[in-house]
């Protein structure tokens, strides 16, 4: 029984000297190693970049679009319109018919040619801005309900139903910093008659109110 054990202690010290050589030439020890090795020798600057060479390399010249751009003056502002000095008339513009003149910019006419439409509940059926074209439907006689009474209300959503409004199409023409309104139909030909001088003048009215305030 004794020899057992002996031998069973032996094999198991084996094992584990054979376990730790095992282990030793894996992870080898690099202690030595380190110890005979040498410092790393000190880096050489070629002589173009030693000292100051660097910083005396002039600049490089800009570019020609650089210079373009820096050749470009400053967009000049334009000047701010006095909404109280604003001049918005009624003119005759030949064969009949009216335009509705403001002294204010293309830009600035146009936002207050919308506004007094959005104001007065005309319906717009198209816009566009490049081309100054507001096409509307107007009806002279089309009233608000007043009082808010039931029978105001029927009669109101009954007489919806009557189709009495007209298109038309608001051109708008710049001309020296002013400009002219004109009514025209769906040919596009000038309109010489009440409803459309209804609307300018309502135009006109709303759009004085308005730079009044």
């Amino acid at each position: 029984m004794k020899t057992k054990i002996r031998s069973l202690i032996i094999v198991a010290v084996l094992v584990n000297v054979s376990a730790c050589s095992t282990i030793k030439n894996l992870f080898p020890d690099k202690e030595k190693d380190y110890q005979f090795t040498t410092e790393i020798p000190p880096l050489i600057m070629p002589p173009d970049l030693a000292g100051d060479s660097i910083a005396n390399v002039p600049a490089a010249a800009p570019s020609a679009e650089a210079a373009d751009v820096a050749a470009v003056p400053p967009t000049e502002t334009a000047p701010a319109v006095d909404r109280k000095l604003t001049q918005v008339e009624l003119v005759d513009a030949g064969e009949g018919t009216k335009r509705l003149r403001i002294g204010a910019p293309s830009a600035i006419a146009w936002r207050m040619v919308g506004k007094a439409l959005s104001r007065k509940s005309i319906e717009v059926t198209n816009r566009n801005q490049d081309e100054g074209r507001f096409d509307v439907q107007y009806d002279p006689n089309k009233k608000e309900v007043e009082d808010g009474s039931v029978w105001d209300e029927v009669q109101f959503f009954f007489k919806g139903f009557e189709v009495t409004e007209q298109e038309y199409v608001l051109k708008l023409a710049e001309n020296n910093r002013q400009t002219d309104v004109v009514i025209l139909d769906k040919e596009q030909k000038p309109v010489a008659d009440e409803t459309s001088l209804s609307l300018l003048t309502l135009l006109h009215d709303t759009i004085k109110a308005d730079l009044a305030k």
